[in-house]
C-alpha cells in the first residue's frame, strides 16, 4: 500500500518552515482507495514568493485547521504504507517536523519518484514534476497545489510501476532504513557562516558536484536544501558535505567562483566556456594624432580593449561600439568619443589596487591590476603590506582562468562600491 503525498509550505529557513496544505492519496497499486486533502494554518507567515507561486495566502489559511487538528487523520491514512512523493525527502521531512513539534516521531518507509524516474525513464531533459509529467503526456491541474501535484504523482507512479515489472528497482529504492537527511542537513547548515564567500558541495563519494558564491553562504546553501527547482532537487539527492572559503569581498568571491568552476567543472554548474582569443580591438593613433579603432590578430604581449574568438564576432562588436558611441570616422570629435569609450571599457588606471572588505574586521582585501591586466587578489592587515608592493604582490593569489576577469571586475564596479581604488602610478 502506498500513501502518495504532496505538501505545500511557507518557505523560509531550513526546518523552520510550516505546512500550508497537504494532499494524501492512499493507492493500492491500481486504484486510489482513500484520500485526505486539507489546507493547514501554519501559524507563521507564508513567504511572499511562495504565496505568489501557490496562491496560498495568509488569509486563505487563517481559518484552516492547525496541524495538530489533522495529525490523527494523517496517521490513519498513512498507516502501514510506503510514503511516495516527488522528491520524497522534502515532503517526508516536513511531515516529520510537524509531528516532532507535537512530540511524536513520524516514521514511514519512503520512495522518491524523482530517483525512480531517473532509473526507469532515463534521458528525460528535466525531472521536475511539471516538466516530467508533460513529457509523459500526464495531465496536471492546480500546479503547485498539493492536490494537483499529488494526483499527477499518482499517474506518474502508475507508469513507473508498470515499467518496473519485476519490482527489482522498486524494492531496491524503497528507503526502509530512513536516511537521516534532516540530521545530515542540520549538520551541514550549522557549520556554515552568514558571511560572503565561495562554497563547495560534495556527494557521498567526496566528488565536487557544485560550486557557488554568496554574500551569505549559510542562507544560500539552505536555499539549495529547501528549493524545488530541478537543480536543487538533484543537489538534495546527492549532497553529503560542504566546505567553504570566506572572502569578505563579493568581487573576490565572484572571481574565485569563476575560476573554480572552470577548473573543476562540477556536474551541476553551467559549463563556462573558455574563450580562445584570436582577434581583438585595439586603439591606434594616425599621423595627425587622432584615435581610431581597428581589429587585429590577438597577441599575448599586447593590451586590447576586448578580445574575441572569431573575426565575425569582432566585426559585429566593432559595429556595435561605433553605433553606441556615434563614431563615424577619424576626427577630433571621434577622438573624444573614443576616449570616452576607452574609459568605459577599461580599468580606471593602468596600475591600481581595488581595496575592499576583508574576512574579518582587522583585514582588508585587495585586487591588483597591472598594465591593465588582472594580476590576482589577496588580503592584508598590516600597513607595510599595502605600502610595499613587492610584499603585496607576494601575497596575491593568482587565478588560472582569467579570460573574462576584466569583464567581471568592470561590471561589478559599475554596480557596486568598494572601499577605495588606489592609482599606483600616482602613488609612486
Amino acid at each position: 500500500m502506498y500513501s502518495i503525498i504532496d505538501v505545500e509550505t511557507t518557505g523560509g529557513k531550513f526546518n523552520q518552515e510550516g505546512i500550508t496544505e497537504i494532499a494524501i492519496y492512499k493507492f493500492d497499486g491500481v486504484n486510489i482507495i482513500d484520500q485526505f486533502i486539507s489546507l493547514i494554518n501554519p501559524e507563521i507567515p507564508i513567504q511572499p514568493f511562495v504565496q505568489q507561486l501557490t496562491g496560498i495566502t495568509d488569509k486563505l489559511v487563517e481559518k484552516a485547521p492547525k496541524f495538530f487538528q489533522v495529525a490523527k487523520r494523517i496517521l490513519e491514512i498513512t498507516d502501514n504504507s510506503i510514503l511516495v512523493a516527488h522528491n520524497s525527502s522534502f515532503d517526508y521531512r516536513m511531515i516529520k517536523i510537524e509531528f516532532e513539534r507535537l512530540g511524536y516521531e513520524f516514521k514511514l518507509p519512503q520512495l522518491c519518484t524523482v530517483q525512480l524516474s531517473k532509473k526507469l525513464i532515463p534521458g528525460i531533459k528535466s525531472y521536475k514534476l511539471g516538466n516530467l509529467v508533460k513529457s509523459l503526456g500526464i495531465p496536471i491541474s492546480n500546479r503547485h497545489r498539493a492536490s494537483g501535484d499529488a494526483l499527477a504523482t499518482v499517474e506518474l507512479f502508475k507508469i513507473l510501476l508498470s515499467k518496473d515489472s519485476k519490482k527489482e528497482i522498486l524494492t531496491k529504492l524503497i528507503l526502509y532504513k530512513e536516511k537521516s537527511n534532516k540530521s545530515k542537513w542540520f549538520e551541514i547548515i550549522n557549520k556554515l557562516p552568514n558571511e560572503t564567500g565561495v562554497y563547495y558541495l560534495y556527494n557521498f563519494d567526496g566528488k565536487l558536484i557544485y560550486i557557488g558564491k554568496s554574500k551569505n553562504i549559510k542562507n544560500r546553501v539552505n536555499q539549495h536544501l529547501i528549493g524545488k527547482s530541478n537543480k536543487s532537487l538533484n543537489i538534495q539527492l546527492e549532497i553529503s558535505d560542504v566546505s567553504f572559503e570566506k572572502t569578505g569581498s563579493e568581487l573576490i568571491a565572484l572571481l574565485k567562483e569563476n575560476n573554480e568552476i572552470k577548473k573543476h567543472k562540477p556536474k551541476f554548474n553551467k559549463k563556462l566556456k573558455t574563450v580562445i582569443k584570436k582577434f581583438a580591438i585595439e586603439v591606434c593613433d594616425n599621423k595627425n594624432g587622432n584615435k581610431f579603432l581597428r581589429i587585429v590578430h590577438y597577441s599575448d604581449d599586447q593590451n586590447y580593449l576586448e578580445c574575441y574568438s572569431s573575426l565575425k564576432i569582432a566585426n559585429r562588436r566593432l559595429e556595435k561600439l561605433n553605433k553606441i558611441y556615434a563614431i563615424n570616422g577619424i576626427s577630433e570629435k571621434d577622438n573624444s568619443l573614443i576616449t570616452i569609450l576607452i574609459n568605459d571599457l577599461n580599468y580606471k588606471h593602468q596600475n591600481m589596487l581595488i581595496i575592499d572588505k576583508g574576512r574579518n574586521v582587522n583585514e582588508k582585501s585587495v585586487i591588483m591590476i597591472k598594465d591593465y591586466k588582472y594580476l590576482g587578489y589577496g588580503f592584508f592587515n598590516l600597513n607595510h603590506q599595502i605600502n610595499n608592493l613587492e610584499i603585496l604582490e607576494s601575497l596575491l593569489i593568482k587565478n588560472e582562468y582569467v579570460e573574462n576577469s576584466k569583464e567581471l571586475i568592470l561590471n561589478y564596479l559599475r554596480k557596486n562600491n568598494c572601499d577605495k581604488i588606489i592609482d599606483l602610478d600616482l602613488k609612486n
